[in-house]
């Protein structure tokens, strides 16, 4: 059995902490530089993959994406540096468990012969990881631990690792989308530690969830979109030039509604299964990003069917910019992009 923070045998002396999302239409890269206990923003580029490239080859794995990235790092000075990347999708599963009986240092034994109790795939086929949670105030009797088990099919993250060694990058960190997310939003929100909320990042192909309790993750999920991409469905407000900090490009929003009903009915029934299980959580607000996040329909929809502010969610609020970088206003216009991208610079294993 493989773990996925076994990747962590790769290091560089660079003082770089660099952020890798490739999503299904466009790729974000971050670089970040850590000063005490803030962060400066060196490098947020975004390049616009296209819907061909989307659909080409889901695993990501193609020509095109590759000369993409290749140009990318390029551009960034970044080839030969360590990375942090990502997976989401039906590979990947994220789930709260508790066991019970087992100790803490036994863990990584009893999951690996145990775990298809809880993984819908061969044991053999994944890469897992987990998460101990802190137990419930007042801390109960029980000597149950609770836990939150990752598990991401081997194929999906070597073909990803692959790919981003032969472009000559180092993948020192794999996560998944979600926790990324939620990484980003209890960094750069603090006054939300210790609240319920909710953060979607809506992109071309689907979407993912994660819902937070008093800075706890209660689920993470990843939904796809049925059918005709999103991106296209609901128009091309998130297309942003390929070159950092330019801001948005495209002709704008075109109008969808069956689009944005599929997203809406898709977080609504998220939400309702969060509320069934915890009966008395107060989801407070839900947070939007990713590419279809602006659109205007979208947000209004969402508020109206789920009777929670419905907000914008900025990840590069409170991280300083260098003097030679675009703008703050040129930077908000695709900040909406950079969700995941924070994360996985903020992941407590990306240093050199």
């Amino acid at each position: 059995m493989k773990r996925l923070r076994r990747w962590t045998h790769v290091f560089s002396r660079s003082q770089r902490r660099v952020g890798l999302d490739i999503g299904s239409s466009t790729i974000k890269l971050i670089e970040l530089e850590q000063r005490a206990n803030r962060y400066r923003l060196k490098r947020f580029g975004v390049c616009n993959l296209g819907s061909e490239v989307a659909e080409e080859d889901a695993s990501h794995d193609s020509h095109r994406l590759k000369a993409a990235l290749g140009d990318l790092l390029q551009e960034f000075e970044l080839l030969g540096s360590s990375v942090a990347i990502s997976v989401s999708g039906p590979s990947v599963m994220v789930k709260r468990i508790r066991v019970s009986g087992v100790e803490q240092d036994a863990l990584d034994e009893y999951l690996t012969w145990e775990g298809h109790q809880y993984i819908p795939y061969a044991m053999s086929e994944i890469y897992f990881d987990y998460w101990i949670l802190p137990p419930p105030r007042p801390r109960p009797a029980s000597t149950e631990t609770e836990l939150l088990l990752v598990a991401a099919k081997q194929q999906v993250v070597e073909s990803r690792k692959t790919l981003l060694e032969e472009i000559g990058v180092h993948p020192i960190v794999c996560d998944v989308d979600g926790l990324a997310l939620m990484k980003t939003m209890m960094r750069r929100r603090p006054d939300f530690r210790g609240r319920s909320f909710a953060v979607a990042n809506v992109g071309a192909s689907g979407m993912n969830l994660v819902f937070v309790d008093d800075e706890q993750p209660l689920m993470v999920r990843d939904v796809s979109f049925e059918g005709t991409s999103s991106n296209r469905a609901i128009g091309e407000a998130g297309a942003v030039e390929d070159t950092a900090g330019r801001g948005p490009g495209g002709t704008g929003c075109q109008e969808n509604p069956s689009a944005v009903a599929e997203i809406t009915r898709e977080i609504k029934c998220c939400i309702e299964s969060v509320l069934e299980r915890y009966p008395a959580l107060d989801v407070e607000k839900l947070f939007l990003c990713g590419g279809q996040s602006r659109h205007p329909q979208l947000q209004s929809e969402l508020h109206n069917a789920l009777a929670i502010p419905v907000l914008p969610f900025n990840p590069f609020d409170e991280i300083e910019c260098q003097a030679d970088h675009p703008d703050r206003e040129q930077l908000s216009a695709s900040a909406h992009l950079g969700g995941v991208a924070v994360g996985l610079a903020l992941h407590q294993d990306n240093h050199g």
